[in-house]
């Protein structure tokens, strides 16, 4: 649900957060359309990584990535700024959707993998929705994202810590 809630509240307010830059409609279609192709990327690379290593510490991996480039949104302006961020994040989001069934196939086995993913989507869509309306409450208090993209930050990293208590071995037996 962290993570998902974070690239969900990131995915909605982006458009806004770029509007708020002065970003025209067709330089931000072009910023999502990079967040979207590097997700591609992501699913690959994480899904390459999660057949070297162990899947708990790839899914930490992903974490700590969101985690690492949101900070990109809140320093001063650079150029290319928001395009380095849209790529790490966009490999972030491609490996976070990635590695989900795949952690739960690990935890729980195949045999009831159905079960489980939709216990997983439920939250995840809850997460999903509330998130973007948590960020848009706070942008709509403070006039600013500061607080919200910070929060998104702290939300990331407590995902990773939570997966780092996972165990490495499954809990059932297929």
């Amino acid at each position: 649900m962290c993570a998902i809630g974070v690239v969900g509240g990131i995915n909605q307010h982006l458009k806004l957060y770029l509007r708020d830059l002065n970003f025209s409609q067709t330089e931000a279609a072009h910023v999502i359309s990079l967040v979207l192709l590097s997700s591609l990327v992501g699913r690959i690379l994480m899904g390459w990584l999660a057949d070297l290593i162990q899947r708990k510490y790839v899914m930490i991996i992903i974490y700590l990535t969101v985690a690492s480039v949101i900070p990109l949104l809140l320093v001063p302006d650079f150029p290319g700024r928001i395009y380095i961020f849209a790529v790490i994040f966009g490999i972030g989001l491609g490996g976070d959707y990635m590695i989900i069934p795949l952690m739960a196939g690990d935890l729980f086995g195949v045999r009831t993998l159905g079960r489980t993913m939709g216990i997983i989507l439920v939250a995840d869509g809850v997460a999903e929705s509330l998130f973007p309306m948590l960020l848009g409450a706070l942008h709509d208090t403070t006039k600013s994202y500061s607080i919200g993209f910070t929060i998104l930050i702290c939300v990331a990293i407590t995902g990773a810590i939570i997966v780092s208590f996972l165990p490495k071995k499954s809990l059932v037996k297929d």
